[in-house]
């Protein structure tokens, strides 16, 4: 990720419909704040960039704390700002092609290539570990997007999946991004073990 100086700033917010705290947090630059939201109406002004950048740190955050929470919990990613993202803004390609892409950029550089290559089995089953609710069809297109990036030598781009994810609703798409960000700390847990790091 390049990052560029000074970081852009977001459109301002009006400070008396979403708050005062919460619109300089959303202006700051360094701050994670990714969206700022009306107690009464639901308006929600998100930042884009700020989200991708979010679930990037927490993919870092896992690379080096196995225990750290995943990419989509509420202090990294909300659901609102999910919504606006794959709703609205029609970013969920962008999303996924993000977060396979970080995660298999970090397993390369500390884990042996064949190992990081190794693809999840059509055996694996998420569910029978973590007891999430997501349905077949997500799940088996998150195994797949994720093992042909593992197979790639080239990251994948938002046009590689558009296409994959259109027949997915909404709620499906956020369930395959959740299923995509398991997967990854299933597969760290894996090479920590067979590399016997921690």
């Amino acid at each position: 990720m390049v990052e560029r100086f000074p970081r852009p700033r977001p459109a301002a917010p009006d400070p008396e419909v979403f708050g005062e705290a919460e619109v300089r947090e959303f202006l700051d630059p360094w701050h994670p704040r990714a969206s700022v939201e009306t107690g009464g109406s639901g308006q929600v002004i998100v930042n884009p960039e700020r989200v991708l950048d979010n679930i990037t740190l927490a993919l870092h955050r896992l690379d080096v704390d196995i225990d750290a929470p995943p990419a989509f919990e509420p202090d990294t990613v909300t659901v609102n700002e999910l919504a606006v993202m794959i709703d609205d803004l029609d970013r969920a390609a962008t999303l996924v092609t993000r977060l396979v892409n970080i995660a298999v950029q970090l397993m390369a550089t500390r884990y042996p290539e064949a190992l990081v290559r190794f693809p999840l089995p059509e055996t694996y089953d998420l569910r029978d570990v973590d007891r999430l609710a997501i349905g077949d069809r997500e799940h088996a297109l998150a195994r797949q997007i994720l093992n042909h990036r593992l197979a790639s030598d080239v990251d994948l781009e938002p046009d590689d999946v558009v296409e994959l994810l259109r027949p997915l609703g909404p709620g499906e798409q956020v369930h395959l991004l959740v299923a995509l960000c398991r997967m990854y700390r299933h597969k760290l847990l894996a090479l920590k073990h067979h590399t016997g790091t921690s």
